[in-house]
This record gives structure tokens, C-alpha cells and sequence, in this order.
């Protein structure tokens, strides 16, 4: 009967463990001089309802909401809004910070999750899978 308690107190000291592990993961900003420049885009990918890839001259991002975020790119492009502290240091760029959002005509706006550097290989990996694809000349950029 001791094996019993042993072994159910080692699954209660395991499942404690995991569960402190399942914390929310910090945000990870990006430099600022890293950051998603939304005024040099030359190009965008709705990959999924979550997930965007955009791409301003050699720079490539994925950009992922925090949920569904369906017609992301309604009105001919992608809009971002930027966080108060970004318009602060100048605007203009998405980083992956608290606040930041993609806006959509007649929708709510959907929270940014984050934004991450990617390289040229996942990019266009990622580009063979999108819904819906555009460049830099539609509108597109920020919205105050």
C-alpha cells in the first residue's frame, strides 16, 4: 500500500510542477530597430486566420493575433495599429508589444500576438500556403 501513496504523491508533485511550467510566456519585442516597418511594405500574406506574413524590402516578419482574426486584410491591404508607447518613439512600426493591432474596415481590430524576424526560406515556404496575398502598393500602413 506505501507504493500506492508513493507513487500518487510523485503524480501530484509531477502535475505541480508542470503546471507552474504552463505559465503565459513574457512578450518578446523586437529592437526597435528590428521592428516591422508598416510604411515599407512591399508585401503580405494571409497565411490563416491567426497568422501573416509581411515583407518590407530584405526584412521578412510573421506576424500572429492573439485570436481568429477573419478579413484581416479587408479594404485592399493590411492595417496596423500601432501602441501608444511605439507612437511615442516615433510610430510607424510594429515590434510585438502590448497594444499593437491589425484593423479591419467595419470589424473590431484584432491584438497583435507578436511579431518575429524571419528568413527568406520560411517566408516563401509560408508564402505557398496563403489564403490571400498582396503588395506594398495597395493601402496599407498604419491607422491613428
Amino acid at each position: 500500500m506505501n507504493v500506492r501513496y508513493l507513487l500518487a504523491a510523485s503524480l501530484l508533485v509531477t502535475c505541480a510542477v508542470q503546471a507552474q511550467d504552463a505559465r503565459p510566456q513574457a512578450r518578446q519585442e523586437l529592437p526597435y530597430a528590428d521592428c516591422l516597418r508598416t510604411d515599407q511594405i512591399n508585401e503580405w500574406n494571409v497565411i490563416d486566420d491567426r497568422t501573416l506574413t509581411v515583407r518590407n524590402g530584405p526584412n521578412r516578419f510573421l506576424v500572429k493575433t492573439t485570436v481568429a482574426c477573419p478579413r484581416m486584410d479587408l479594404g485592399g491591404g493590411v492595417h496596423f495599429r500601432a501602441s501608444e508607447s511605439d507612437k511615442a518613439v516615433g510610430g510607424m512600426r510594429i515590434c510585438g508589444g502590448i497594444n499593437e493591432q491589425i484593423v479591419r474596415r467595419d470589424d473590431p481590430p484584432c491584438q497583435i500576438q507578436s511579431v518575429e524576424k524571419i528568413d527568406e526560406k520560411t517566408f516563401d515556404h509560408l508564402k505557398k500556403k496563403a489564403k490571400r496575398s498582396g503588395s506594398g502598393a495597395e493601402p496599407n500602413g498604419m491607422v491613428h
